[in-house]
């Protein structure tokens, strides 16, 4: 079964509900993407329909029939012998359809449990008439019946649908937390790595492993050196625009636009009084160029050739004050 690390508080307050006796029908995970939201909802949902841990690996190959997840679908029928993969193109919603076919299914007794779980991934994805079609389920549920709405953005969920269920609400991971939950996803990777995915994920292991075996050491290393020394010949800056403007190097070209302001912000805060204004300032320009480069499809050389003299303004002030 998938794995998480953290969310101790969370998991408290959902174990509590379960101990008592009364759990609630209805619950909304909510956080942003990546936080392992889905792991943690289907930790739940064996707890409710396997308390003694009797079809364990049924359920971590998602075939208990008391465990029902409803997610998009994707755009071109797979193939007999096709499973989803990266690359696998989705529709834009959970249709009306699915939801309809959901309830249909609601309508037999479970198979294995006298209880039933629904794992929505994401409800953000419900178009209207789905999510209008899932409300009349949360309104009158089956009796033996668990929902749980997978969310990344909980506030534009319709208000009726919060207003029927708890919230579950998830932070970003610590440091510590991070490194376990990275650790047992890619234990193969170095530590050195670990930690590169760490600074990259802000608190979310999902979004750091879209930057696994990316060789990120190197792309780190270079801005901290042009932080360091102002790269006064332009020779770093020239070779990571280099590097980075090659379409193989996509991933790693995005992964150098998430870090580069989050690492001016670290060292913003190492400065004295009298330089903080300088490093704000490069910060508040390398978020701006981050935003850009991407949706407005800027030249990567050139954008990457410009991030790193912001990297260097900061020393390049210093030597003038």
């Amino acid at each position: 079964m998938n794995d998480y690390a953290g969310h101790d508080k969370a998991w408290r307050q959902f174990a509590t509900a379960y101990e008592s006796g009364k759990t609630h029908h209805g619950w909304i995970l909510a956080g942003p993407r990546g936080l392992g939201k889905s792991a943690f909802a289907l930790r739940a949902a064996a707890l409710l329909v396997d308390p003694e841990n009797a079809y364990s690996n049924m359920i971590a190959r998602g075939s208990h029939p008391d465990i029902l997840s409803v997610k998009r679908l994707p755009k071109e029928a797979l193939k007999d012998d096709e499973d989803i993969g990266d690359a696998t193109e989705f529709k834009r919603s959970i249709t009306v359809d699915q939801i309809r076919s959901l309830q249909q299914s609601l309508t037999t007794r479970p198979g294995l449990s006298d209880r039933r779980a629904i794992i929505i991934d994401a409800a953000d994805d419900l178009e209207r008439g789905g999510a209008n079609a899932l409300l009349k389920s949360l309104e009158e549920p089956p009796v033996g019946t668990f929902f749980f709405l997978i969310s990344h953005a909980s506030d534009r969920l319709l208000p009726t649908i919060r207003s029927r269920c708890q919230i579950l609400r998830f932070e970003a991971l610590s440091d510590s937390d991070m490194t376990n939950a990275l650790q047992r996803a890619a234990p193969e990777v170095s530590a050195t790595e670990i930690d590169a995915l760490i600074r990259l994920g802000n608190g979310t292991p999902g979004q750091a492993l879209d930057f696994l075996g990316l060789n990120l050491k190197e792309i780190e290393d270079a801005m901290t050196s042009i932080l360091r020394t102002g790269d006064r010949d332009n020779r770093l800056r020239s070779g990571l625009s280099d590097k980075l403007a090659l379409k193989a190097a996509q991933p790693r070209y995005e992964a150098f636009l998430r870090r580069a302001p989050a690492l001016i912000a670290e060292y913003t805060r190492t400065l004295d009084a009298t330089q903080v204004s300088n490093g704000v300032a490069a910060w508040e320009a390398a978020s701006s160029l981050a935003a850009r480069a991407i949706a407005l499809s800027l030249d990567k050389q050139s954008v990457v050739f410009q991030m790193g003299s912001l990297l260097a303004s900061i020393q390049a002030h210093k030597a003038r004050n």
